[in-house]
C-alpha cells in the first residue's frame, strides 16, 4: 500500500461526501482495510466535527494515525434554505477548541470558507456570503484560537447544479471571475494579511497556489517530519492545486442537503428542513 517511492499515503475523507458525519462506519472500515501503519496523513472533509469525539471506535482509531489534518467547511450559510441540514456557524465554532486539542495544533486546521455564491430563494429572500462583514466575523473568530489557513473560491455551477438551483426556487445571481477575483484580492487578502492568516484559493489560477490537500504542509507539519506525495493530482482539475492522495468516498447521499452541491445531496422539502 505505500507508493512507489516509498511514501506513506495522503488519505483523502472526502471529496464525494462527508464521510465523517453520516458515513462514520464505513470511513473507520476503510481506514482498516488500507492499514493505520500505511497512513501519512488522513484528511477528513467535514461540516461538523462531532462524530470525532462521539464515535468511540472512530477515535480510537484516529488517536492512532501519525496525523488528522481537518478541512473544516464553515460558509456562513449553514441551516438556511441552501444548506438545511448543515450544522449553523455558531453550532460549529465552540468544538474548535476541543478539536484543536484532539489534533495536536491549530495548524491541522484549515477552514474553507467555500464556496462562495449569491442566490434569491423564491425572488425575496437573498442568500449569499459574497459578504464582507459575514467573512470578517467568521475571521476573528478564527483567528482568536491560532489557525492560520483559510480557503475559499467560486462556486462551479455545472449543468446539474444550475438545474436543481432553478427546480427549487433559488434564482442565481451571476459573477464574472473577474469580479470575484476582485472581491478576494481587494476585501479578502487585506483582512486576512493583518490577521497573520494564510489565504488558499481553491481552483483559481494565479492568485494562490497552495491547494486544499498540500503535501508540503502535510509533511513539514508531520509529527515524525515523514515526506509524502508533493506532485499534482492528476485526478483533479486542472487549476487544482491539490496534491496526490487517495480518496475513499463514494457518491454516497450526503444529508446535509446543501442544495449547490456538486456531489449527491440528499434535498429535503425546503418546508420540512428547518
Amino acid at each position: 500500500m505505500i507508493t512507489r517511492k516509498g511514501y506513506k499515503l495522503v488519505i483523502s475523507a472526502s471529496r464525494r461526501v462527508d464521510l465523517l458525519t453520516f458515513y462514520p462506519d464505513y470511513m473507520l472500515e476503510k481506514i482498516n482495510q488500507i492499514g493505520i501503519k500505511n497512513i501519512h496523513t488522513l484528511v477528513i472533509w467535514t461540516k461538523n466535527p462531532e462524530n470525532i469525539f462521539k464515535h468511540k471506535k472512530l477515535n480510537k482509531t484516529l488517536k492512532s494515525l501519525d496525523q488528522v489534518y481537518i478541512l473544516l467547511t464553515i460558509t456562513g450559510l449553514g441551516g438556511t434554505e441552501l444548506e438545511p441540514k448543515a450544522p449553523r456557524e455558531e453550532m460549529v465554532l465552540p468544538l474548535l477548541p476541543k478539536l484543536i486539542d484532539f489534533l495536536g495544533s491549530p495548524k491541522r486546521i484549515a477552514i474553507r470558507y467555500d464556496p462562495l455564491l449569491d442566490v434569491y430563494y423564491q425572488n425575496k429572500i437573498h442568500l449569499t456570503n459574497i459578504d464582507i462583514e459575514i467573512f470578517k466575523n467568521l475571521l476573528e473568530n478564527v483567528k482568536k484560537l491560532g489557525i492560520e489557513r483559510m480557503i475559499t473560491s467560486y462556486i462551479t455551477l455545472y449543468p446539474k447544479v444550475v438545474k436543481r438551483l432553478e427546480k427549487n426556487n433559488f434564482q442565481i445571481i451571476f459573477h464574472s471571475e473577474e469580479k470575484i477575483k476582485d472581491f478576494i484580492k481587494e476585501e479578502m487578502i487585506p483582512l486576512y494579511e493583518k490577521s497573520n492568516i494564510k489565504l488558499c484559493t481553491c481552483v483559481f489560477p494565479n492568485l494562490t497556489t497552495m491547494g486544499c490537500i498540500d503535501g508540503a504542509l502535510l509533511s513539514a507539519l508531520h509529527p515524525k517530519k515523514k515526506p509524502c506525495p508533493v506532485a499534482k493530482d492528476p485526478s483533479q482539475r486542472p487549476t487544482c492545486h491539490c496534491t496526490k492522495s487517495k480518496d475513499i468516498g463514494m457518491w454516497f447521499s450526503c444529508y446535509h442537503g446543501c442544495f449547490y452541491c456538486y456531489g449527491n445531496p440528499h434535498t429535503p422539502l425546503l418546508n420540512d428542513s428547518q
